[in-house]
């Protein structure tokens, strides 16, 4: 099985990873990053053995654009295994957004929070 890779961000951060082979998908907003977010999770292929499995196994999101990403969004985004949002910097910087979402998960499963 060969799962794909995706980076939803703007163009002048996204651009130079289609050199990588990872599918680009630009937008302006984080109204627009959210929408593509959950079409990427809603993405299906099937595999030579006909079975439906999806088709990114890693998306990452630039972390300025998840400013629109609400509580309820990000549970439904990240109910199940795949694919696995992964939020990184962009050309702007750091927000904070992937730390805190890190000592989130951390949190839930040792029950404190450890990475202070």
């Amino acid at each position: 099985m060969e799962y794909r890779i995706a980076i939803v961000g703007t163009k002048e951060t996204v651009g130079g990873f289609a050199l990588l082979g990872v599918d680009i998908v630009p937008v302006e907003t984080g109204k627009e990053a959210v929408e593509q977010l959950h079409r990427l999770k809603k993405e299906m292929t099937v595999d030579p053995n006909g079975k439906e499995r999806n088709t990114y196994a890693i998306v990452f999101i630039t972390e300025d654009l998840t400013s629109e990403l609400s509580p309820d969004d990000e549970k439904k985004l990240t109910r199940g295994a795949l694919p696995a949002f992964i939020p990184i910097p962009s050309h702007k910087g750091s927000t904070g957004y992937g730390l805190g979402r890190l000592k989130r998960i951390v949190e839930r499963a040792v029950g404190s929070d450890i990475l202070q």
